[in-house]
């Protein structure tokens, strides 16, 4: 019995852990996705310039955009969690598409618009990308984001939603029956 009760502390610990290690894991991804970013971005900076360098005016209306650029430690990357419903899914993805805006991941490689996809999934999600769903690495963003939002689709319960529609609807059905009485 006491031999039990101590495993069970034991796994309670670890499982109180879990978190904490999820979320240092996550900080550690997000600061690593920022780094490359501002590493990229600052390649691309001077190179910009170098080519626009041979006309006054090019050059300062090349120059405009980079000056009013958002900096990336302003805007929080959306996270999405392997446990997200359809419903979820689509608000992670309009906050992503945001987010994309913002921080210009639209005009990086694909392959670095994929890093920082990567960056705000869990690890769940990383394995599903990876083995689950057969997206080539190079693939834009957006058709990923549509493969990832079909394998979700596919992953429901018919079960499960004929329960929650009939729960719904007899849920309507007692609230009329109540106004009536």
């Amino acid at each position: 019995m006491e031999k039990q009760l101590e495993q069970l502390t034991a796994l309670l610990m670890q499982q109180a852990e879990m978190p904490k290690q999820a979320q240092e894991e996550s900080q550690r991804r997000e600061e690593r996705m920022s780094q490359i970013l501002e590493h990229v971005v600052s390649q691309q900076a001077p190179s910009q310039h170098s080519t626009t360098t041979t006309s006054g005016n090019a050059a300062a209306s090349s120059s405009a955009p980079w000056q009013a650029k958002f900096p990336f430690g302003a805007a929080p990357a959306p996270h999405l969690s392997s446990s997200a419903s359809l419903q979820e899914f689509d608000a992670w993805r309009h906050k992503f598409k945001g987010y994309v805006t913002l921080t210009k991941i639209s005009s990086l490689l694909p392959a670095e618009q994929r890093t920082a996809l990567v960056s705000v999934l869990d690890d769940k999600w990383i394995r599903i990308l990876r083995y689950g769903i057969g997206v080539a690495d190079d693939t834009e963003l957006e058709p990923v984001l549509d493969a990832m939002e079909a394998y979700l689709r596919g992953q429901r319960n018919v079960i499960v939603d004929r329960r929650d529609f009939y729960s719904s609807k007899n849920r309507v059905k007692r609230l009329t029956t109540s106004c009536v009485l």
